[in-house]
């Protein structure tokens, strides 16, 4: 049996993040968080294969968790999309960010970009 991907949405603003879930359930499981807190508190529950992540101000709480994310053992490997009107792409990029899409992010753009850095888990029981 084929596990769905899980893919975390780390945004404050309630519309962007219903727009961002809505684009991705038909293909992945779909974590929100409202905030640096949620996203470990659900980082720490569950298994995420890509996490899309609005930074905010360099500075901001959602940049001291992308640091710890990238320190972390666990989570370091795990995909991290930028999505910010911010012109922060360096910092992001220079942080670990896999992708870095700029405000607004039409939702094909976010699932493409999902697409491309999720990568297939093996079937079980199954040998390529």
């Amino acid at each position: 049996m084929k596990s769905i991907p899980v893919v975390l949405i780390v945004e404050n603003d309630p519309a962007t993040h219903q727009l961002y879930a809505r684009a991705l359930k038909a293909e992945y499981d779909v974590l929100v968080a409202s905030n640096a807190q949620e996203a470990q508190s659900m980082l720490d529950a569950h298994s995420v294969q890509a996490i899309v992540l609005e930074p905010g101000p360099i500075g901001s709480p959602n940049w001291a968790l992308i640091a710890n994310i990238k320190q972390h053992p666990s989570s370091r490997t795990i995909p991290l999309i930028l999505c910010t009107a911010q012109d922060e792409r360096r910092q992001g990029l220079e942080m670990g960010a896999t992708v870095y899409l700029t405000k607004p992010v039409l939702p094909t753009a976010l699932v493409k970009a999902v697409r491309n850095v999720i990568v297939p888990t093996p079937q079980k029981g199954k040998s390529r």
